[in-house]
């Protein structure tokens, strides 16, 4: 125990240390975590003697993350993966093929060409998870392709690690093998069966306890038992910890689950990395630097190509395909473990395997500034003909051309927001278009007569495509910071006068997107805390006026920052964006409101309120600036200008009177 405190003590004394370093170089933490093994292993300084250890720790973070990625996919979000499964089974194959046509001029049997093969086969989910949960990208189509392939990689591992041994001694028992195959997919029945239906009711009511140490034992139990069980069946316990957030992701607790998990995972993950830098011995790298430069050359290359081809045929866009490609290209965790069982078999030597790993640690170490250079190898993609073609054939029979429209309202993602904003504009019988990038979901939406179309918004010709040039309103709502970023440019070049609203996550992403040309963006996270607060006022038995008001003060405090003139294009100073503390508003005239059969003069809604009316719109006749005696009517629309407060006044004088149950406020009494 003593030794164990000592090791992770200075393990993370350490990770402190490059990882500060790191940061003020701007480089990846991944990067820093690998380094900081490296320097601290057995074959670095020998800080750490032991790191047999730290290794199960590592082990225990990994099970953890699986745990909260399985935590975050719903029923509908697991088929759609298991249907992009298939295109794991075309990367292992191009990469195992790849690798003993080349590995069979150097190696001695065909079966250590083959055990080549599966190292070079599988990626690291972890890195990739890991890589695009820090970029704010887990929830892009690139992240669900290599997600997707990552599961038929672990589902290799069983059958992968069932033939090494048969491969080490040159004999081949079929019947057991497949003996084995078959217990290994029964086991993972009966996990299924228990996350559908046994652990949604087990967990129900262990939250009616309330008692969070119960809960706390039961995410435990529910984690590291299903990982147990499927390991003691020869199953990855990577995919019995996914099996078991998934169990969890259906039922109302996710959330809660999720928040209790994420500090211990972040922490364990770490040390996952840190152990995989340990294995490297430094002392003896010098032997195959120079061998390791081509090999390490050749594995990214046939890495990315066993992304890339397949996501590029299954329809993705080139730079969708691009992205899994690079991501794709690195040696995962489980090459590691299949390197120790094969390195114990004698399938390999000791050379070999530090060899390998080298390799490995390179190609991770490689890895995230690969994919930060997606968008360059994207462009450096691009002028290759041959590829554009392919990418056409690959999108022919989802994409086509919207039918020609003007003043319509165009919806990039066809998300939750996506889905409720075509309903409402169905409903209203307003025309528009709607780009989603997931063919399923497009074909889904075609079937039921609804204007969704497939094809990646960061490209001008999908833009030309929806007629985004005679569109009024351009509605972002994707989870993809960089392709939100790179929509907006392109928007904003093509119709300058098009109104662009962006849904964004965080409150730091506003300032970016206004200087590209957005002229309204939502956080997400700051409107769901309004919401909140609105809800608690509410409970409070506030007045609904006096709850609206102070949302509506915090939003525009928080806003304001970010509404400046210098933040604009300078071609398009329109009157709000020179002001931007005034709010224009409409506001309809009902049967019953006090300012019926009245005029202007009457109601003199400049000296109550302070807010303007700009405009009244009866019917299809606009009347700018109504002189003093002009009279409303019911359903006349009135535009209102002033501060929102002033704004808020006046539509509260222009709403008919109402009868309300509410429980006044002590401040009204």
């Amino acid at each position: 125990m003593d030794e164990l405190l000592r090791d992770l003590v200075l393990i993370f004394l350490a990770a402190g240390a490059v990882l500060t370093l790191f940061h003020r170089l701007h480089l990846p933490v991944i990067v820093g975590l690998l380094v900081t093994g490296v320097i601290i292993g057995p074959y670095g300084l020998g800080v750490v003697r032991e790191p047999a250890q730290v290794e199960v720790l590592a082990d225990i973070g990994i099970i953890l993350l699986m745990f909260s990625i399985g935590l975050d996919f719903t029923p509908e979000r697991l088929r759609q993966l298991v249907r992009a499964a298939r295109l794991g089974v075309f990367q292992m194959l191009f990469c195992i093929v790849a690798t003993m046509g080349v590995a069979i001029a150097f190696v001695d049997r065909w079966a250590e060409a083959l055990f080549l093969g599966f190292l070079v086969a599988h990626t690291s989910s972890t890195l990739m998870l890991k890589l695009f949960l820090d970029r704010g990208e887990f929830r892009t189509p690139q992240v669900r392709l290599g997600l997707g392939i990552s599961i038929s990689q672990d589902l290799s591992v069983v059958p992968m690690l069932l033939l090494v041994p048969m491969m080490a001694r040159g004999e081949w028992a079929a019947g057991a093998f497949g003996l084995d195959i078959l217990r290994a997919l029964a086991a993972l029945a009966v996990a299924l069966v228990l996350a559908r239906w046994v652990v949604p009711y087990w967990m129900h009511h262990v939250m009616r306890t309330r008692s969070r140490e119960l809960y706390l034992i039961f995410l435990v139990v529910v984690c590291l038992g299903t990982a147990w069980a499927t390991l003691a069946v020869g199953l990855p316990v990577s995919l019995g910890a996914f099996l078991a957030g998934l169990a969890i992701a259906g039922t109302q607790y996710s959330d809660q689950t999720l928040a209790e998990v994420v500090p211990f995972r972040d922490l364990l993950v770490s040390l996952f990395f840190i152990s995989i830098g340990m294995l490297l011995d430094v002392t003896g790298i010098w032997r195959f630097a120079l061998p390791a430069l081509p090999v390490i050359a050749a594995v990214l290359v046939v890495k990315f190509f066993s992304g890339f081809l397949p996501a590029l045929l299954w329809g993705s866009p080139l730079r969708i395909a691009t992205v899994v490609g690079l991501a794709m290209a690195q040696i995962g965790e489980f090459s590691f473990v299949l390197a120790h069982v094969g390195r114990e078999e004698g399938l390999i030597g000791y050379d070999p395997f530090q060899f390998f790993v080298l390799v490995a640690i390179v190609t991770m170490l490689l890895n995230p500034f690969m994919v930060a250079a997606g968008p360059r190898v994207t462009q450096a993609l691009s002028v290759l003909p041959w590829l554009r073609r392919l990418e056409g054939r690959g999108v022919a029979h989802q994409h086509k051309e919207a039918p020609s429209r003007e003043n319509h309202v165009v919806i990039c993602g066809y998300g939750l927001n996506g889905r409720n904003m075509v309903r409402a504009l169905e409903a209203l019988n307003m025309p528009y278009a709607a780009l989603e990038l997931n063919p399923d979901t497009v074909r889904e939406a075609q079937n039921r007569g609804e204007a969704v179309y497939y094809g990646d918004a960061t490209r001008i010709e999908i833009l030309h495509s929806v007629h985004l040039d005679s569109a009024r309103v351009y509605v972002v709502a994707i989870s993809d910071p960089k392709a939100t970023r790179q929509t907006v440019q392109l928007a904003r070049r093509e119709n300058p006068g098009l109104h662009i609203i962006v849904r964004t996550r965080n409150l730091d992403e506003i300032g970016p997107l206004r200087e590209l040309g957005a002229d309204d963006v939502i956080a997400q996270e700051f409107e769901t805390s309004l919401e909140i607060l609105a809800r608690t006022l509410h409970s409070y038995h506030l007045t609904r006026q006096n709850v609206e008001q102070t949302i509506q003060d915090i939003r525009g405090n928080a806003y304001r920052t970010f509404r400046g003139p210098s933040a604009l294009p300078t071609d398009r100073k329109t009157l709000a964006e020179l002001l931007p503390a005034l709010a224009i508003e409409t506001v309809s005239i009902l049967d019953g409101s006090p300012a019926i059969d009245r005029t202007q003069a009457e109601l003199d809604l400049r000296a109550r309120t302070g807010s303007t009316v700009l405009a009244v719109q009866r019917e299809r006749q606009l009347t700018t600036v109504p002189p003093p005696n002009y009279k409303l009517h019911v359903n006349d629309v009135l535009i209102l200008a002033g501060t929102p407060r002033q704004v808020l006044d006046a539509v509260r004088m222009l709403e008919p009177p109402k009868a309300s149950s509410e429980k006044p406020s002590e401040d009204s009494l």
